[in-house]
C-alpha cells in the first residue's frame, strides 16, 4: 500500500513538471512574433461589440463561435497585444498535458504510457506552436482530449455521469471547432454498438448529434462564403505528405529532413520493440486508439471525395492525441521499459530540437510586422506637421492593409475616386525569406501568404521622390516624399505599381 502511495505521488510530480515544463515553452517568447492574417482577424473581431462579432464570423471565418466568445471574454481581462490574446492558446496548451496523461492511462491502464504521451504532449513542436497562435487550433486539441479521455471512461463503464461527460466534452469540442467530428463520431460509434443497449447511451448520442445539428446553419453559410476554399488550391498529395512530419515537428526546424527521418526511425524502434516484447493485453489496448485514429482519417479523406476538402494538418489536430497515445503503448512495454524511455527521450529531444529552432530562426516565424511598423516610425514624423498624412502601399498584397492596422493607429483605406492629401508614401516589398517555402498557400512561417515582389527603382507619381529604402527581415520599404501635401489618388498609385511591373497592391492611409 505504501509503495502505491508512493508511486502515484511520484506520477503526479512527474505530471506535474511537465505540466510547468510546457508553460515555460509555450510561454516563452509568445508576443515576439507578428501577428499573421488569421491572428489579426481574430483581434479584430474580439475588438468589436459581442453581437457584432457574433453577426460577422460566419462571412470572415470557417470555424465555430466558440473560440471567439471566449478570446472575447479574455481579451476583455488582459488586453488586445500580441501575447495576451495568445495566452488564451497557451492555457490550452498547457492543460492539454494533464489531460492527455490521464487520456493514455485509462486507455491503456498504465502510468508509464501515460508519462510518456504527457511527454510527448509537452515538448511537440506542432503543440507549442498552436498554442502561440491567437485561433481555435489548440483549443481543438484540447476539447478533442477531454472528448477522449470522457470517452475512455465510458467505454469501460457507461454510466449515465460517464456518457454524460463525454456527451459535454464532445459537444464542447465540436462548438470549437468542425473537425472535430474527426474524433467524436468514431467515438460515438464505438459506444454505440459497445452499449447500445443502455437508454443513456442513446441520450448522450442525441445530444452530440443535437450540437452537431445546431452548429449546421453556421457550417453552410460559413461554406456559401467559401471562406476555406484555398485549401483546395493546394495539391491534395502535397497535404497528405505534410501530416506526418508536421504531427512530428511542426512547421519548421534546423535539419527538417534529417529530424523527420531520425524522429521516424524512433517510431519505427517503438513499433519493433511493441510486435517483439508488448504484451497481449497492452496490444489490444492500443488498437482502441489506433482505430480511432484510423477512422477519423478515413473519414476525412471520404469527406474529401464529396467534396468537403479541409485536408490541412492543423484541420486534423483533434487525431493527434489518439495517435499519440497508440505510440505511447509502444514506448511503456514493461519488458522493454528502459529501451521505452530512451526512445521517450529522443522523441521529445527531436521536438525540442524543432521547438528551439523555431524560438531562434525568424524565418521559421510569422512575419514580423511589428518590427516593420517600429521602421516606418511614427506618423507624424519630426520632418513632417502635425495634420499630414501618409500612403502606406503592400506591393502585391491587396490584404496587407488589415493586418498592419492592427498595430499601426488611426489608419483606414484609401476608396477609389477619394483623394488624400498626401506629404509621404511608402512601398512594403516582400521578398521570399531564405529556406522559407516560396509559395504563398501556407500558414506557417516568414513568409507565409506574403507573395513575393521586389520593389522599383522608381515609381512615377507625380509631385514626389524616392529618398530612403529600409530592409527590414525580408522587407524592404521605399520611402517617397513631396515638398509639400499633394492630391493622390487611387489609381494614381495603380498605375506606377503597373508601370513598375507589380499590379497588386493595398493601400493605407495614415493620419495623426
Amino acid at each position: 500500500m505504501l509503495s502505491q502511495i508512493a508511486a502515484r505521488r511520484r506520477t503526479l510530480a512527474a505530471v506535474a513538471g511537465l505540466t510547468a515544463f510546457a508553460a515555460v515553452i509555450r510561454l516563452y517568447g509568445i508576443g515576439r512574433q507578428g501577428l499573421w492574417f488569421d491572428e489579426a482577424y481574430t483581434v479584430m473581431l474580439v475588438k468589436l461589440p459581442l453581437g457584432r462579432m457574433l453577426s460577422t464570423i460566419p462571412r470572415t471565418e470557417s470555424t465555430p463561435y466558440a473560440y471567439y466568445v471566449l478570446a472575447w471574454t479574455w481579451t476583455r481581462v488582459f488586453g488586445h497585444g500580441a501575447a495576451a490574446i495568445r495566452s488564451l492558446s497557451a492555457l490550452f496548451g498547457v492543460a492539454l498535458v494533464p489531460v492527455a496523461y490521464l487520456a493514455a492511462r485509462r486507455l491503456l491502464d498504465s502510468r508509464r504510457a501515460g508519462l510518456a504521451v504527457a511527454a510527448l504532449t509537452a515538448s511537440n513542436p506542432l503543440l507549442v506552436w498552436y498554442s502561440q497562435e491567437a485561433r481555435a487550433y489548440e483549443l481543438l486539441a484540447l476539447t478533442a482530449g477531454l472528448s477522449l479521455l470522457a470517452f475512455a471512461h465510458a467505454r469501460e463503464r457507461a454510466s449515465p455521469r460517464a456518457l454524460a461527460a463525454w456527451a459535454l466534452a464532445s459537444g464542447l469540442a465540436l462548438a470549437s471547432h468542425y473537425e472535430a467530428a474527426l474524433l467524436v463520431i468514431p467515438e460515438a460509434l464505438w459506444l454505440a454498438v459497445a452499449h447500445r443497449r443502455r437508454p443513456a447511451t442513446w441520450a448522450a448520442l442525441a445530444f452530440v448529434a443535437a450540437c452537431g445539428g445546431a452548429l449546421l446553419p453556421l457550417l453552410v453559410k460559413q461554406t456559401s462564403e467559401h471562406n476555406a476554399a484555398w485549401i483546395r488550391k493546394a495539391p491534395l498529395g502535397a497535404r497528405l505528405g505534410q501530416i506526418a512530419p508536421q504531427f512530428l515537428l511542426g512547421t519548421g526546424s534546423y535539419a527538417y529532413a534529417a529530424l523527420a527521418l531520425c524522429g521516424l526511425a524512433v517510431v519505427l524502434a517503438a513499433l519493433a520493440v511493441m510486435y517483439l516484447r508488448g504484451e497481449r493485453g497492452l496490444r489490444r489496448r492500443a488498437l482502441v486508439p489506433a482505430a480511432l485514429a484510423l477512422a477519423g482519417f478515413g473519414l476525412v479523406m471520404a469527406l474529401d471525395a464529396a467534396g468537403a476538402d479541409t485536408v490541412i494538418t492543423r484541420n486534423l489536430l483533434a487525431l493527434w492525441l489518439p495517435v499519440a497515445v497508440a505510440l505511447g503503448a509502444c514506448l511503456a512495454v514493461p519488458q522493454g521499459l528502459r529501451v521505452g524511455l530512451v526512445l521517450t527521450a529522443l522523441l521529445c529531444a527531436i521536438g525540442l530540437t524543432a521547438s528551439v529552432s523555431v524560438a531562434a530562426d525568424p524565418t521559421l516565424q510569422r512575419p514580423d510586422w511589428p518590427a516593420v511598423v517600429r521602421a516606418l516610425g511614427p506618423w507624424p514624423s519630426a520632418r513632417r506637421p502635425a495634420g499630414s498624412t501618409r500612403l502606406l502601399v503592400f506591393q502585391r498584397n491587396v490584404w496587407l492593409e488589415s493586418l498592419t492596422a492592427v498595430y499601426m493607429q488611426h489608419t483606414s483605406r484609401l476608396r477609389r475616386g477619394k483623394p488624400r492629401r498626401v506629404s509621404e508614401i511608402e512601398i512594403i516589398a516582400n521578398s521570399a525569406p531564405p529556406g522559407s517555402s516560396e509559395h504563398w498557400l501556407c500558414w506557417w512561417g516568414a513568409g507565409c501568404n506574403l507573395e513575393p515582389s521586389s520593389l522599383a527603382r522608381g515609381y512615377d507619381i507625380p509631385g514626389f521622390r524616392a529618398v530612403s529604402r529600409t530592409h527590414v527581415r525580408q522587407f524592404t520599404i521605399l520611402t517617397l516624399v513631396s515638398a509639400r501635401p499633394r492630391r493622390v489618388y487611387q489609381g494614381q498609385i495603380l498605375r506606377a505599381l503597373r508601370r513598375a511591373g507589380s499590379p497588386l497592391y493595398g493601400v493605407l492611409i495614415q493620419r495623426p
